[in-house]
């Protein structure tokens, strides 16, 4: 996990990574090379060497291994590592508060940096958007690049072990809105064991995670479905790969599903895929329960294709299926009960 605190010298930063279960073990400088694989090893060897990493906010040495829950805090010079000043576009915040923070993710764009988006990512974004203020926000979950909707970030990293250990320990719920090729039943379970490999890649295999997914019918349209999907475990892609392994892959999936045109299509549609709802404990000691809209592309996707199912089904009366769909445009409307393994 991830996250930004200023340090008290102005013309330093330090960025902060917290150590999750699949990490545990590892060496620091190993570790450190992972989360950021955009710098070379000889960079993260000279930030070790001059006392620029610290764990759990005291001097380390590179061979430490790591325990879960540990925070790795790596100093870097600001003035340095600055980007341009970039432009960036609104965020749709849902909730925030000195705690939390929760923001309707807009498509195509990263949680956090990687090498190809150091700057142009959701956490940069926020910590531009609290520059000057005395906390900064830190990953507690990810989304893919290309899924929309509902995501949370703890508003300072002394409170990411609070949350991580609900997704950990599965104590958060998470609803996604999904269209998929073909037409499932109207209920069911996924339980698949899910590995990931080389190539970032996952795949089903009996020596993977085990991993479960429960889903629901909202609507059928011309060769598609709309489904409510509550992913049971947390694993990397775990709805896209669960979805195509029963033969119904996400609609503009072109990693795990059918790589096909979009011609006809509305513009800008990608894959139909959206974080509808999230239910968390906050510091409060209450639930919460955090709701985004589909997003724009994916509802004229949708309309789209409940125009094409009322042209099949109804001819020139295409007004009541077209409604139906449009309806479902909140992205939960429909939905409001949790599937649950059956």
């Amino acid at each position: 996990m991830i996250s930004g605190p200023h340090h008290p010298d102005s013309a330093a930063t330090t960025v902060s990574f917290v150590v999750d279960a699949g990490s545990a073990g590892l060496r620091i400088d190993v570790f450190l090379a992972g989360q950021m694989h955009w710098r070379s090893r000889r960079w993260l060897t000279a930030r070790l060497d001059a006392g620029a990493v610290a764990l759990n906010g005291a001097a380390t040495k590179k061979a430490r291994r790591l325990e879960t829950g540990d925070v790795v805090s790596l100093r870097v010079d600001a003035r340095a590592e600055a980007p341009p000043a970039p432009d960036d576009p609104p965020l749709r915040i849902l909730f925030e508060d000195d705690d939390l923070i929760v923001v309707d993710k807009p498509p195509h764009l990263p949680v956090h940096a990687a090498s190809t988006c150091q700057h142009h990512n959701l956490l940069s974004m926020l910590q531009r958007r609290d520059a000057g203020r005395p906390f900064s926000p830190a990953v507690i979950h990810r989304l893919d690049r290309s899924t929309t909707g509902v995501i949370a970030f703890a508003r300072r990293s002394a409170l990411v072990p609070f949350y991580m250990a609900q997704f950990e320990h599965r104590r958060v719920r998470k609803q996604y809105t999904a269209v998929v090729h073909g037409i499932p039943d109207a209920c069911g379970t996924i339980a698949l064991p899910l590995l990931a490999v080389p190539g970032r890649r996952v795949v089903v295999d009996g020596g993977g995670k085990p991993s479960t997914s429960a889903w629901h019918v909202i609507a059928r349209g011309h060769e598609c479905a709309m489904l409510a999907v509550v992913p049971e475990t947390g694993r990397k892609h775990q709805i896209r790969v669960h979805l195509a392994a029963i033969g119904h892959p996400i609609v503009f999936d072109d990693l795990y599903g059918r790589v096909h045109g979009r011609t006809g299509w509305p513009a800008g549609c990608g894959p139909q895929l959206h974080a509808a709802r999230l239910e968390l404990e906050h510091t409060d000691g209450r639930p919460h329960l955090f709701e985004a809209p589909l997003p724009p592309t994916m509802d004229a996707s949708m309309r789209w294709v409940a125009a094409r199912a009322a042209e099949d089904c109804l001819g020139a009366d295409a007004a009541p299926m077209i409604g139906k769909w449009a309806g479902l445009g909140d992205g939960v409307g429909s939905a409001r009960r949790w599937p649950s393994p059956r």
